[in-house]
């Protein structure tokens, strides 16, 4: 099933599709439903995180019952991440969405307008494993057990985007954070003392899965580190 989504409503998300010649039917037959970003994301402000993955959860596995494959969502999130705080909140929801489809048949589709500005389009790029973009390299997702990953290089624009994202993420879930290293390709200074300075200044244990060798020898000498 299909979720298409439009920051100017319903009956605009229809206009936007109005040269497939079997809209009707799909729209009849349940398999593609045509939703405002009010419908999915709730009005104006901040999202919550927690609940638009408890509503995307349940689309998810309403379509599974309803006897499709899964769920995609095709969504502008351009008005959503406008401002600073939009921007945290809406970053929050990507990482837990991202957990979510990690063992679940859903798959999203998110777009975000240039005139956001190129830091704020990185940082969003930056959030989905699946992207290909010169502008963020260094990728960052949720893997299924909780951890953060990170896929890629370490190139410095990356890790650079990566130390403005990664407080947005973890929202104090807990005392301890592991960082699930299996798709980088390569890593340098950089990287560990982002990673390093996040743990400072947040009081946190930072734990590296599946760090090459180079990670092992190079990380900073400081008890929230360790290696599982």
């Amino acid at each position: 099933r299909l979720a298409y989504v439009s920051s100017d409503g319903v009956d605009a998300a229809r206009a936007d599709l109005a040269d497939l010649s079997d809209l009707d039917r799909l729209l009849a037959a349940g398999a593609l439903h045509v939703l405002s970003a009010r419908d999915l994301y709730g009005a104006g402000g901040p999202v919550d995180p927690e609940r638009v993955v408890a509503s995307v959860a349940a689309a998810t596995e309403q379509a599974v019952t309803d006897g499709f494959g899964g769920l995609a969502v095709s969504a502008d999130a351009t008005e959503l991440v406008r401002r600073p705080v939009q921007r945290d909140a809406f970053a929050r929801c990507e990482f837990l969405v991202d957990r979510y489809m990690a063992s679940h048949p859903l798959s999203a589709l998110c777009g975000y307008g240039l005139e956001l500005g190129n830091d704020t389009v990185t940082e969003f790029v930056m959030l989905h494993t699946t992207s290909r973009s010169d502008e963020a390299r260094l990728q960052v997702f949720a893997c299924a057990d909780g951890a953060i990953g990170l896929a890629g290089g370490c190139d410095p624009v990356g890790v650079a985007t990566l130390g403005r994202v990664l407080p947005r993420l973890w929202a104090a879930d807990g005392p301890a954070i592991v960082v699930d290293m299996v798709g980088v390709e390569y890593v340098d200074h950089r990287l560990l003392l982002t990673l390093d300075r996040y743990a400072r200044g947040n009081g946190i244990a930072v734990s590296l899965r599946s760090a090459p060798p180079l990670a092992a020898r190079a990380s900073p000498d400081h008890p929230a580190w360790g290696r599982p």
